[in-house]
């Protein structure tokens, strides 16, 4: 299984169908995280009352936690939609979401019954009458599907996983972070722009930013503005090839043109104006 640490985030968009999927079939549907971290459960559903008995009455969640943890290993490996019986009798679904073609959480639907399946014989095997009958009624509560309406649900289920990895609906924390801060450098650069008013608003420490610009991009702050502005003004001359250097660099944000002079020739390797020349020319 990769290992790397992700925080995973769905799109309000994903988190409607999850919602919609779970109340449609009366399922739990879970988001787990890479780590096996519970992240969410479709309408913030409780766990059934079969589950909770079971695992809360009778002492069964380490068991419960590590079936999951084995059943995410398997998804990870096998890259593929599975449903399997749990040790208490429940039938379970589980699949990987992929980012970026790698592993980065699991989603799983449970609880539930195929119709002609048998009421786990353990459950007679308890000694505790009322706590017998309390576990039957509890089972016979649950959701049940045929086999045929099973294969439709996990045709359902395996569609929904694919949407969401061509869609790119689901995105790691690292990803929503960039995403967030060129979101905002987008936004402001053509005006006074300061990395304290950005981690504020982003509701982020200056120094998580700053390490994670320099842990995943290999860069600072100041000079992915300057990379911003200076693409801009590439975009600005190919759009108005007669535009003067001091009319790009005010369109990109930069308040001083010859800064903004030496800043473009020391990383484009061409003076400004002779960038500009191959527009007019081709013109």
């Amino acid at each position: 299984m990769n290992t790397r640490s992700v925080d995973l985030f769905l799109s309000d968009e994903v988190q409607t169908l999850l919602d919609d999927f779970a109340a449609l079939l009366d399922v739990r549907v879970t988001l787990f995280s890479l780590t096996g971290e519970r992240l969410r459960r479709g309408k913030a559903m409780r766990n059934c009352e079969f589950c909770r008995i079971l695992q809360e009455d009778m002492g069964k969640l380490d068991r419960c936690l590590s079936l999951d943890q084995l059943k995410q290993s398997e998804a990870a490996e096998y890259h593929d939609v599975s449903l399997y019986r749990c040790h208490a009798g429940l039938y379970e679904g589980i699949a990987p979401i992929c980012v970026h073609g790698k592993t980065a959480g699991f989603l799983m639907i449970g609880q539930f019954t195929l119709d002609e399946a048998k009421m786990p014989e353990w459950i007679d095997g308890i000694e505790d009458e009322k706590k017998r009958e309390e576990m039957r009624r509890a089972y016979l509560e649950l959701p049940s599907f045929s086999q045929e309406k099973m294969d439709g649900i996990l045709g359902l289920f395996k569609t929904l996983i694919d949407y969401i990895a061509v869609r790119e609906l689901a995105v790691v924390q690292d990803d929503r972070l960039r995403q967030e801060i060129d979101r905002y450098i987008e936004k402001h650069a053509t005006g006074a722009i300061r990395l304290p008013e950005m981690a504020k608003k982003l509701r982020r420490s200056v120094s998580t930013i700053s390490q994670f610009l320099r842990r995943n991009y290999h860069t600072n702050f100041k000079d992915l503005v300057i990379e911003y502005r200076l693409t801009q003004a590439e975009r600005f001359w190919k759009a108005h090839p007669d535009a003067s250097v001091a009319e790009a660099a005010f369109a990109a944000g930069f308040s001083d043109q010859f800064y903004f002079s030496r800043v473009f020739r020391k990383r484009r390797g061409v003076p400004p104006g002779v960038f500009r020349a191959q527009f007019r020319g081709r013109r």
